[in-house]
């Protein structure tokens, strides 16, 4: 494998975790917006709250 190749491979794992992640905080905070409650959607999304804080998805304390 090239640099090149290894470049573009590193590149498209990380846009791939990017969009994973970005797909879970939009996931935790449609729960949020039905009731469901804090510790169930770190349990369900892997997330912390700080994860939903950053995202301003939990108003920062």
């Amino acid at each position: 494998m090239t640099t090149a190749e290894r470049l573009i491979s590193e590149g498209m794992r990380q846009g791939i975790e990017k969009g994973i992640e970005k797909g879970k905080l939009e996931d935790a905070g449609k729960m949020l917006q039905k009731g469901i409650d804090l510790k169930t959607i770190l349990e369900i999304t892997g997330l912390t709250e700080q994860d939903l804080r950053d995202s301003d998805i939990l108003s920062k304390k």
